[in-house]
């Protein structure tokens, strides 16, 4: 070993077996401090006996030995010595004064003897005793002094066989708690190995799975169903940057309506279908299913909201239906040439009975195809179709289901939302792209801005047009920022720290806009909040109806 190595293991920290051997003697010291004090505060004539001093001395001599001795270094056995001499030491003590009674010192080594080591070393101790009782008594030799041999080892004895034997019950119930504290982590391990494994295939497979409580709080959520609904993974309270409609380019679903929130409320459902805007600009059509989950011991009943991705299936079902369709319209104009002139032929006076038989199965078979053939296009109608006429409606109703739908959200974020709406707002747009810009303006004001904050929303008549202003206070957007923050795909710094995003919704938001013969804008500073005006041309006809309210 080398001398640096040396002098650091002489500096140390003892360990638990020199501590241990520490604590035995130095107990035993403390008690014989004690009774040399009140020896020498009552008989201090004692101290004169050659057999007290010898033994005060020798106790002391080993106390100061046995903190001395680098135990760490010796074997385990070598211990023996220091209670063997303690022994030895009180033995001197106890022929000192009989009446004193310094032979109950004893048990301190027979303690340490019976609870540390083999009992053929117990034996060997109670021997030792034995022999220094004997020897008393053969100095000073009386019935009494026989007795008290015979008691002081019997009790000696109990007590030493009392402490081995519990003892070792210790040490077999602690081998026995060591093994299955082992096989408890390798459980453990297991169990965690197993939820990690679990946690993968249920991240890896294209099925969006959520797990709700009875109280409608998400427990989990797999990376597909965060990525269809848009979900931010760190907080997936936010609200959700996807849409759901009813159909394609329909109304959007009443929030009681909404997959998630029937599965709030308990409702348990298979199949049901929804048509899903993502913050991409894509449809999607989904299948969900809600299903109960039974409690286990470590965790309350909950509701495992299940979704498909149904888009493939739903379009290869539309290019069925429009083959379909084709299919019956191509079809149908041969056999109405067909039975039209199978008819005419019929009219001729001269046909034979074959030839006219055989004309009247071909307009049957025709006709029966006929209906067969507009049985396929009443088929194929059912198929949806996108909807892109403008309609008149009215903002302020699309601004008021937006807002309601991202309360319990706004609530959940301490963020204050108010409502400054004119009676009507008149426009003529499409009524699901309208609510799609609505829907992006909240949701921002709501996600960038801190608790206890506001957010803002005005609607007003300004002239041939519709003005709708929301302002929040929330972190705001640098002036170096604002030339790019319609960009798609870019989110300033401040952002990117604040919530997740793609970028993409300000600019869907402003083309939703432009496409629609309006204008944004956007002014904000950063600690103070953001403000979105948008302005969309007022309806044609509600400004129609004015004039000639104001005419008459």
């Amino acid at each position: 070993m080398a001398p640096d190595e040396r002098s650091a293991s002489a500096f140390a920290a003892p360990g638990t077996r020199t501590r241990s051997i520490w604590l035995t003697q130095l107990v035993l010291a403390a008690s014989l401090v004690m009774m040399g004090v009140l020896v020498l505060a009552l008989q201090p004539e004692l101290f004169a006996r050659w057999t007290f001093a010898v033994g005060m001395l020798t106790l002391i001599v080993l106390t100061l030995a046995t903190l001395a001795i680098p135990w760490a270094r010796l074997p385990r056995n070598a211990v023996l010595v220091v209670p063997f001499l303690d022994a030895l030491a009180i033995g001197l003590l106890a022929a000192s004064n009989t009446q004193l009674r310094f032979g109950f010192l004893w048990v301190f080594p027979v303690m340490w003897v019976a609870l540390h080591f083999r009992v053929v070393y117990l034996g060997a101790m109670l021997a030792l005793i034995g022999a220094i009782l004997l020897l008393h008594s053969a100095t000073e030799p009386s019935s009494e002094s026989a007795l008290r041999v015979f008691t002081v080892l019997l009790s000696l004895t109990f007590l030493g066989i009392t402490a081995h034997l519990a003892m070792r019950q210790t040490h077999a119930l602690r081998r026995l708690l060591g093994r299955q504290a082992g096989r408890l982590t390798v459980a453990l391990g297991r169990t965690s190995a197993q939820e990690r494994r679990t946690s993968e295939i249920l991240n890896g497979v294209d099925t969006g799975v959520a797990r709700l409580s009875p109280s409608g709080d998400v427990l989990a959520v797999n990376d597909a169903y965060a990525r269809l609904y848009g979900l931010d993974p760190l907080d997936p309270s936010l609200p959700a940057r996807s849409v759901e409609y009813t159909e394609l380019r329909g109304m959007p679903v009443p929030p009681s309506g909404r997959p998630f929130a029937r599965a709030a409320r308990g409702e348990l459902f298979a199949d049901a279908r929804v048509w899903l805007f993502t913050p991409a600009g894509e449809w999607r059509v989904l299948s969900v299913t809600a299903k109960p989950l039974a409690a286990s011991d470590r965790e309350d009943a909950s509701i495992l909201l299940v979704v498909h991705d149904v888009t493939a299936i739903t379009h290869a079902q539309r290019e069925r239906e429009r083959l379909s369709a084709m299919a019956s319209h191509e079809l149908k104009h041969p056999l109405t040439v067909m039975i039209g002139n199978a008819e005419l032929a019929l009219e001729t006076e001269n046909l034979t009975p074959k030839m006219r038989q055989r004309l009247e199965a071909i307009v049957g078979a025709s006709e029966r195809m006929l209906e067969m053939t507009n049985t396929m296009l009443q088929t194929s109608r059912t198929a949806f179709s996108a909807r892109e006429a403008y309609d008149d409606l009215d903002l302020r109703q699309i601004v008021a289901d937006s807002v309601e739908s991202f309360r319990a959200t706004a609530n959940a974020h301490e963020v204050d939302i108010a409502l400054d709406l004119d009676e009507r707002l008149p426009v003529t747009a499409d009524g699901f792209r309208v609510r799609q810009v609505v829907d992006n303006l909240v949701s921002n004001a709501i996600k960038y801005t801190a608790r206890e904050g506001r957010v803002r929303i005005v609607g007003e008549l300004d002239g041939a047009t519709v003005s709708l202003v929301v302002s929040d206070t929330g972190i705001g957007i640098a002036a170096s920022d604002l030339p790019n923050i319609l960009t798609p795909y870019f989110r300033t710094a401040k952002a990117k720290e604040t919530a997740s995003g793609t970028g993409l919704g300000l600019g869907i938001t402003r083309e939703i806009i432009t496409a629609h013969g309006g204008t944004l804008s956007i002014d904000s500073e950063p600690g103070v909040g953001t403000t979105v005006s948008v302005r969309l041309p007022r309806s044609q006809h509600a400004v129609a109806t004015t004039g000639m309210e104001t005419r008459a």
